[in-house]
């Protein structure tokens, strides 16, 4: 069976850069401005300022993660909390209970992970004193997200906004967040202006008729020497007012409104494969997300569709195998029909 040929040089990975003003992103407007929200350079910036500022009223008891979340993040907070349990979730459920009765004891903080963008992000606490904190790194402007009645709510940005860095944290009910002092940006203007390059490179390779391997190499190590100084900084930073600027104009973009015709087209045409399940909601997710039980079959399938130009991404490596494995393709703004349609020939092609 021979597919639509591609004229694409790479579905997925991380932003090329585009100009916030283009037209191509213009045809969708965010209208969702959290009142009093801060901008931090990544979502992990903004969940420890939250943390900090819990902490300037009272101990924290303990600090409760997803036992499945992303690893970085997970290490990231260990490195500064040493309070940090975890509890049992299904990021398959749209509709999952946390039974936060089980585990919670007072002055205890709650992160609740709005996985792909479908969860409801329900949980029963009649503890008193616990703090909850809703993390939409993978949920923007899903309905969880925007109808959100937890104490707090963070957001990495970067994972549905093109811009180089960008996290998030606000109170759902408009009050402002405690104000904290903040050392300089240094470290990560720096970090910005690497991945800044290497996104500019990369929409300089994607326009290339031909493919030049050397500045492909030259983006994918920026913004792998940009990731790894992401992962050893610490501190909690001000984000600049260049880059804050810069990031709120991205922000005037309803990023998921975008996603939500690609993903209504992919749902017509992907059929049924017994080597994976899609996980889907109600609403539009964050993208395709499929869910193996078999790490093997699943890295076959990651194989068959790197040969074919897309390029997925596991979410999260080096969480409990109970879990399975979660696959990422992406579906956003980036891509049309014909993309649709070549990306679902592709995975229909699968089998193990």
């Amino acid at each position: 069976m021979s597919h639509t040929k591609s004229d694409k040089k790479g579905y997925g990975s991380f932003f090329s850069y585009i100009d916030p003003a283009s037209k191509h992103l213009a045809t969708s407007i965010n209208n969702f401005q959290p009142e009093n929200n801060k901008l931090f350079y990544t979502g992990r910036h903004a969940i420890k300022y939250v943390i900090e500022t819990i902490k300037l009223d009272s101990n924290i008891n303990t600090f409760w993660l997803p036992e499945y979340y992303c690893q970085h993040v997970a290490h990231w907070l260990k490195s500064n909390y040493s309070n940090i349990k975890t509890y049992k979730v299904d990021p398959s459920a749209p509709n999952f209970t946390i039974e936060a009765n089980e585990f919670t004891q007072s002055n205890d903080v709650i992160l609740v992970n709005n996985f792909w963008g479908i969860s409801k992000c329900n949980i029963t606490c009649d503890t008193n004193n616990v703090t909850i904190i809703e993390d939409h790194s993978h949920g923007w402007l899903s309905s969880a997200c925007l109808n959100s009645k937890a104490h707090f709510c963070v957001a990495s940005l970067r994972k549905s906004v093109p811009a180089p860095l960008g996290g998030m944290a606000w109170k759902s009910n408009g009050t402002s967040l405690k104000v904290l002092d903040l050392d300089d940006s240094n470290i990560f203007t720096d970090i910005w202006d690497t991945t800044d390059l290497a996104m500019r490179k990369k929409a300089l390779f994607e326009s290339q008729h031909h493919d030049d391997h050397e500045l492909k190499t030259e983006f994918l190590t920026l913004v792998g020497e940009a990731e790894t100084k992401m992962h050893h900084n610490y501190d909690l930073v001000e984000l600049s007012e260049t880059n804050k600027k810069t990031l709120e104009n991205y922000l005037k973009v309803d990023y998921l409104q975008l996603k939500a015709k690609n993903y209504e087209a992919l749902k017509h045409v992907l059929k049924t494969n017994e080597n994976f399940k899609t996980i889907e909601g109600s609403e539009t997710p964050f993208g395709l997300t499929l869910h193996f039980t078999d790490e093997a079959i699943m890295s076959r399938f990651k194989t068959h569709l790197i040969k074919n130009n897309i390029y997925p991404s596991l979410l999260w490596p080096n969480n409990p195998e109970i879990y399975g494995f979660y696959l990422n393709i992406h579906i956003d703004y980036r891509y049309n029909e014909n993309d649709i349609m070549y990306m679902s020939e592709i995975i229909n092609l699968f089998s193990s």
